[in-house]
């Protein structure tokens, strides 16, 4: 099959991490693949080591510009018209919004878009939700087939009309995580944040790995630092990533006196590999899909304090498998993270367990077949 795959932004998070899992794994399995991004971020540069055949495109971008977006949506139809794909599979909700229409015009035999967490699920104005709702309302009537990776998100695909037939769950899958020895991702960590490694190695650590947007609700992790460094004096944070958000939370670590307790190491490649550095993996965010970071830190045998939000309960089981907690609530999560420091016990148990479910369900190979098998089902039957 000849297969492009687009998506918005060449950054690298979860969304793009899907894509590049796929690019990959269908290039090994023998078809044509190409993949379109925005700009020329860290995403096109792994394609392009992994030897697959990228376009750039300047102009697509997150925000909306009627002159930009018209300029996208050119390149979009020009590389379909000229690479004549089987499939397109589109990612994050501008460029499937562009790329389904442009696949309908030149009558692409199926056009496949996977939701990575609903755009309507942020924090914004009513009217902003209801136009991004009629936009991925649109963009699956488009759409041969959408991809939901939760129940979650497939229960709220249904609220729209006409597309119940369109709609299908497939979780995402990692590969098992190659991780550091504890000692060489302490030793690596220590050296990024100035501190000795043995003073490190006697400190609890709370990490996580992310994109500083306000999406992954890093504020509130700040916050909650404020009350866990009063009751636990020795504890410390780590976020690896980095992002837009990066000044604004420099600012309330600075406005907390947080500096010698919470460390913004920046983007690391490979990140997950330095997760046994960490005691404790925390992800606060306001709004996700399903995200991979706790599927890495569940390889990893982390205990997980994560909020409630898109597909993270149906990969953390509460009290069994991690801590749930409400979004946007500083003291809750203050909460969970000191219970988590004060019973080391269940820290262990947490981690064990997560570590079977993301092994059991969220497998990458599983997932490559079942998308492959969707690409040629789909083809057989136009």
């Amino acid at each position: 099959m000849k297969i492009l795959y687009v998506i918005t932004k060449s950054n690298w998070g979860g969304a793009q991490r899907h894509v590049f899992d796929l690019a990959t794994s269908m290039k090994e399995k023998g078809h044509d693949v190409w993949v379109a991004v925005g700009g020329e971020g860290l995403l096109k540069q792994k394609l392009e080591s992994a030897g697959i055949y990228t376009f750039s495109i300047a102009t697509l971008g997150r925000d909306i510009s009627p002159r930009k977006d018209a300029g996208s949506f050119k390149e979009i139809f020009t590389i379909i018209k000229n690479k004549r794909p089987d499939v397109i599979h589109l990612h994050s909700p501008k460029a499937a919004g562009l790329g389904s229409l442009a696949g309908r015009l030149l009558r692409v035999k199926k056009i496949i878009t996977t939701v990575h967490g609903w755009t309507f699920n942020e924090s914004r104005p009513l009217h902003e939700k209801f136009s991004i709702a009629l936009i991925s309302w649109l963009t699956m009537i488009l759409s041969h087939t959408t991809i939901l990776l939760s129940e979650k998100e497939y229960s709220q695909a249904l609220y729209f009309p006409w597309i119940k037939n369109k709609l299908t769950i497939i979780s995402l899958g990692v590969k098992p995580t190659t991780l550091m020895s504890v000692d060489g991702a302490k030793q690596t960590l220590s050296k990024l944040i100035e501190m000795d490694l043995g003073e490190y190695s006697r400190k609890m650590i709370i990490g996580t790995i992310a994109e500083l947007h306000p999406n992954k609700g890093l504020s509130y992790l700040m916050n909650a630092m404020t009350s866990i460094i009063t009751q636990h004096p020795n504890t410390i944070c780590i976020v690896i990533g980095d992002g837009e958000q990066q000044s604004a939370l420099r600012v309330i670590i600075k406005e907390f006196k947080l500096e010698k307790n919470v460390y913004l190491v920046g983007y690391l490649d490979n990140a997950s590999e330095y997760l046994k550095a960490f005691n404790i993996f925390v992800l606060p965010s306001v709004k996700e899909g399903l995200p991979y970071v706790i599927l890495e830190a569940g390889s990893a045998s982390l205990p997980v304090v994560a909020t409630t939000v898109g597909g993270i309960p149906e990969i953390i089981e509460d009290m069994k498998s991690g801590i749930l907690i409400q979004s946007r609530n500083a003291r809750e999560l203050s909460h969970a993270l000191s219970f988590m420091i004060e019973h080391p016990e269940e820290r262990k148990k947490y981690g064990a367990a997560l570590k079977e479910r993301v092994t059991v369900k969220f497998s990458m190979d599983k997932m490559v077949w079942m998308i492959e098998g969707l690409y040629g089902q789909n083809l057989k039957h136009q």
